[in-house]
């Protein structure tokens, strides 16, 4: 909204200010972090399930998991326009 003048009202300049000293987000506040953090959780528990022990089945799983985590995070970052 602008005033007679085309300035910005005093309502737009305080929202802008606002907006511009507003402290940074926490990046683990955004959804997609919850998702990553839940599928490194799983890759984590196989391995210690192997209990340092190799098994082609789980390897294979920690990968799909950590597939799953990476497209989250391209997604995210899609979104966001860093791509």
């Amino acid at each position: 909204m602008t005033g007679t003048d085309n300035s910005p009202s005093p309502a737009a300049l305080a929202a802008r200010a606002a907006r511009a000293s507003a402290p940074p987000p926490d990046p683990a506040d955004h959804p997609v972090a919850g998702q990553v953090d839940d599928l490194l959780g799983q890759v984590e528990q196989i391995r210690i399930e192997l209990d340092g022990g190799f098994q082609l089945a789980a390897v294979a799983r920690q990968a799909d998991l950590l597939t799953s985590a990476h497209d989250a995070l391209v997604a995210a970052l899609d979104e966001v326009g860093r791509g």
